[in-house]
């Protein structure tokens, strides 16, 4: 994900950038607290970041503290819990040896959100579990985002009442953000300044220069019942992007007709005897009669084949089943099990479709245009009644 930069160069500034600030800083301090660390550079997005490493460490520990033995469902516990995490957050302190890897880490993370928001976007969207971006994530990276921060608002709005979408649907979005709001983008040339006044940034080894504009702002302290993280209030974004949600695309064909009720065609007129054919021609009638026959028999089987079914596992014949675990499942028996599983339990098939073009695809690199993909695709309409 990280083509544009020179993953050495970047590496390389980003803990001279790093020891550069915790020489400054632990030269007159032994621990930094959190308001340290909002203000450790005059980069806000890095201090942020640090910020969000710590949130997710605090996040960690509580969950850490819970035992087995004890109900930590009970509402009392928890808000105990709660006040007690709050009150620990507004105590951070960490020394020089906790805080200069995690300010590297920041330093590399701000540097490629700056430079290369796709990149960046795409990577946090694909690191995510099960292949889905929920919204608790994109208010997280609201909270925390400072560049470029258009983009997971964007991406909040598209999303509306959902609790998460796929990757593949978060990555479209955020791209087709950026692509509509370019001249929005926060200027690389001007924080490249900025980092270089605390260690001199070469750009031209770094990164490939593109033009963009403007800055950024922190927040202040916590209230008494808050805990530190819930200051990090997001900010509101000026003339939203409205995303839309393209229609997934169809493997083979276009317009799908609604499935006619299954009847049996009607019984052709008797056939005329070899005696009464024109001409005596007994050969002519037999294909005549033979071409009849299979024409009929491809109409029972088509009419067949788009009947509603209850159950797609059970409508997947054997050497099917072979062909989708081979084809579109690697081989993996497991996969494709779970895969049908998750179809099944789609509530409709707009659901299902859904799964099927942004997550497995996505998943096991599919050509969505293949015969295969068509044929489960049919199967799967069938289940829905389309």
């Amino acid at each position: 994900m990280l083509h544009k930069f020179n993953v050495s160069a970047l590496n390389d500034y980003s803990q001279q950038f790093a020891h550069k600030v915790c020489d400054d800083f632990f030269a007159h301090n032994s621990v930094a607290s959190g308001q340290h660390i909002l203000n450790l550079t005059a980069i806000p997005q890095v201090n942020l970041f640090i910020i969000s490493s710590l949130y997710d460490k605090w996040k960690a520990d509580a969950e850490a503290f819970k035992s087995p033995f004890f109900d930590f469902e009970s509402s009392e516990v928890k808000e105990a819990l709660k006040q007690f995490m709050n009150v620990v957050s507004r105590k951070i302190s960490v020394k020089r040896e906790q805080l200069e890897p995690v300010l590297v880490e920041a330093t590399k993370d701000t540097l490629v959100l700056l430079i290369d928001p796709n990149s960046y976007f795409n990577e946090i969207f694909r690191n995510q579990p099960n292949f889905t971006v929920t919204a608790d994530t994109i208010q997280q990276l609201r909270k925390y985002i400072r560049f470029n921060k258009f983009v997971p608002q964007s991406i909040a709005e598209a999303m509306a009442d959902r609790a998460f979408v796929y990757v593949n649907q978060a990555i479209e979005w955020s791209e087709q953000a950026i692509a509509q709001r370019t001249a929005e983008l926060d200027s690389i040339d001007q924080w490249v300044a900025v980092f270089s006044e605390k260690a001199a940034l070469d750009a031209s080894s770094l990164l490939k220069k593109t033009n963009r504009p403007e800055p950024i702002v922190i927040p202040g302290e916590p209230q008494a019942d808050q805990s530190f993280f819930d200051t990090l209030v997001e900010e509101s974004v000026a003339n939203p992007v409205k995303l839309t949600e393209p229609e997934p695309p169809r493997p083979v064909d276009v317009y799908v007709p609604p499935v006619p009720a299954f009847t049996p065609p009607a019984m052709p007129p008797m056939p005329p005897t070899l005696h009464e054919t024109v001409g005596g021609n007994g050969n002519a009638a037999k294909e005549s009669l033979n071409e009849r026959f299979r024409t009929e028999q491809a109409s029972i089987s088509s009419n067949y084949q788009k009947q509603p079914i209850a159950s797609i596992s059970q409508n997947i014949p054997l050497h099917q089943k072979f062909m989708f675990i081979h084809q579109l499942f690697g081989g993996s028996n497991s996969a494709y099990e779970n895969a049908i599983t998750e179809l099944e339990q789609a509530p409709d098939f707009q659901t299902a479709r859904g799964l099927i073009t942004y997550k497995f695809a996505s998943q096991h690199l599919w050509d969505m245009t293949g015969d295969t993909v068509g044929e489960l695709l049919e199967i799967v309409k069938r289940r829905f009644g389309q």
